[in-house]
């Protein structure tokens, strides 16, 4: 069986919730990652999710609920296709 979709590793936070292209933030049109105080901007997805591979505990700011960009921490990291992680 062939599989014609890539995969790529990414981040998950307890959440469930993964970093992911939607991620962008929509003040600074920028990922940000790392820790409150020390963040990093990044205006490639790619670049970004290369950043979080390197951290110790990778952390990124993404809207919780009340549509308020927090950091979260990732638990676990998933392969996730790439089609699921489309840019918006």
């Amino acid at each position: 069986m062939k599989f014609s979709q890539k995969a790529i590793l990414v981040p998950f936070a307890a959440d469930g919730s993964c970093f992911c292209p939607s991620l962008r933030c929509p003040k600074s049109g920028a990922y940000i990652v790392g820790e409150e105080g020390k963040e990093l901007s990044f205006d490639d997805f790619d670049d970004a999710l290369e950043h979080i591979k390197m951290m110790y505990t990778p952390k990124w700011r993404r809207p919780n609920a009340s549509g308020d960009w927090e950091i979260v921490s990732a638990v676990q990291w998933e392969l996730s296709a790439q089609k699921y992680l489309a840019k918006k």
